[in-house]
């Protein structure tokens, strides 16, 4: 990994702000570079990275990595912060839905990639393997693409690590989320997986924030995630200022159930993400054209609607939103 610095920098690796653009290892990824900022005190700690922009429209939480920056004083702090503020740089200025342009893949589930796989593929390896490496943290900032209605929640890895387990839920309660989803450990083995999962893998720890809604960037959610991270960065000492506030329920999910479209047309929905569903409960309906009812739409278990998808015109057989089992649920 190679790293750059702009005219108002410190020295990399040095306490004092950095800021400039590094370029990883893997001829891969020739050709592009990545703003970062990293944040070092005076004194050694922990270190803490976050990133977002992986899907370009998520607008709050690219936002929210670049008030980050400013959100830290080398002075009163230990250890280090690095921030990425936007992962998927192909598509910078193409606004994607989902992908990568170069390979059409979706960075948030290619982890943990491959060094001589695709673009994504090696962007993923070199997230974790280079500027990842010796991280206490990461945090991956998601949510709200430009057709999506996403609830306040946080996404961590049931690992057979009980100890690693405990850590990454202890993380992702820093955020005032309304759901902490608890992937099942299938999740881990997955070759194409998310951020969360990948690290476990391998005994380390990522969380997944993600609100927000239809590609704004609203006040509330980026203030979410910006909270979320400074508190974080508390719980693991490199900040010693009080913890914000929490506010909503931060209940437990133990499974992630996509909903996917039964057949093309228009979808009127009936329920909006962070309420509580039933299974079999009617989400919404299906309607052609002429406006004539198709069929339903229903949840596949008890739990809650973590997000949906807005635009009414939803291909068959395309993912239209995502249901959370409750943990601890009457059997």
């Amino acid at each position: 990994m190679e790293v750059i610095a702009i005219s108002n920098s410190c020295e990399y690796g040095q306490p004092g702000i950095f800021r400039g653009h590094l370029r990883f290892d893997s001829p891969r990824l020739a050709g592009y570079k990545w703003e970062i900022c990293e944040i070092r005190g005076k004194s050694a700690g922990p270190r803490l990275c976050i990133c977002a922009g992986i899907h370009p429209n998520e607008v709050s939480a690219i936002e929210a990595a670049v008030r980050l920056q400013r959100a830290f004083d080398p002075e009163i702090m230990a250890g280090s912060v690095s921030i990425i503020p936007f992962i998927n740089q192909p598509g910078l200025f193409e606004y994607p839905d989902y992908v990568c342009p170069l390979d059409g893949k979706n960075i948030e589930h290619t982890f943990p990639g491959k060094k001589d796989g695709t673009f994504s593929e090696a962007l993923c390896d070199a997230i974790m393997n280079e500027w990842c490496d010796g991280a206490d943290c990461l945090i991956d900032m998601h949510g709200g693409n430009l057709r999506e209605n996403v609830s306040k929640f946080v996404i961590v890895q049931n690992a057979p690590d009980a100890q690693l387990s405990a850590r990454a839920r202890q993380m992702a309660m820093c955020f005032d989320a309304e759901f902490v989803l608890a992937l099942p450990t299938r999740f881990i083995d997955r070759p194409g997986t998310y951020s969360p999962s990948a690290f476990a893998r391998q005994g380390r720890l990522a969380i997944l924030p993600e609100a927000g809604a239809n590609g704004l960037a609203t006040e509330d959610t980026v203030s979410f995630f910006v909270d979320g991270v400074l508190n974080v960065a508390r719980t693991l000492g490199i900040i010693s200022t009080p913890l914000s506030e929490i506010r909503n329920a931060q209940a437990v999910c133990d499974d992630y159930l996509w909903v996917y479209c039964p057949v093309g047309g228009d979808f009127h929905a009936e329920v909006e993400p962070g309420a509580r569903v039933t299974k079999g409960q009617r989400l919404g309906t299906m309607t052609n054209l002429f406006g004539e009812t198709l069929t339903e739409v229903s949840a596949p278990d008890s739990g809650c609607l973590l997000w949906r998808v807005t635009h009414p015109s939803i291909k068959e057989g395309s993912f239209m939103g995502a249901v959370g089992t409750l943990e601890n649920r009457p059997s």
